[in-house]
């Protein structure tokens, strides 16, 4: 079982480099005011169809709104795999995948 990661929300900060209040957003989106802050500020669970029309209003990706811990990573690892051929990519994803696989088997002590 893989453990959640928490999610780092980045609507406020889209939205305002946008120009947008917050009603301006909430009225688009086609939510309350209310409701669009606690989003924002991660006291209101964000779904897939809500993430979808925030992000369609914000003219963003979905993966723009959100971030988890483990971005930066990622990032290194997508950097690093930029010089590599397409082969070796594969097997990259195919130790990664082996990885993953090998700490859902093991139990974890805690």
């Amino acid at each position: 079982m893989v453990d959640s990661m928490p999610l780092d929300i980045h609507i406020r900060e889209i939205r305002q480099k946008q120009g947008y209040t917050i009603a301006e957003l909430a009225s688009k989106v086609g939510i309350s005011t209310p409701h669009m802050s606690e989003v924002e500020r991660g006291k209101k669970n964000l779904n897939n169809h809500l993430l979808q029309r925030i992000s369609a209003a914000l003219r963003v990706s979905p993966s723009a709104l959100i971030a988890t811990d483990n971005d930066a990573a990622i990032d290194n690892l997508i950097a690093t795999t930029r010089g590599l051929s397409p082969d070796e990519v594969a097997r990259v994803a195919a130790f990664a995948s082996a990885l993953l696989e090998s700490q859902e088997a093991t139990p974890r002590k805690g």
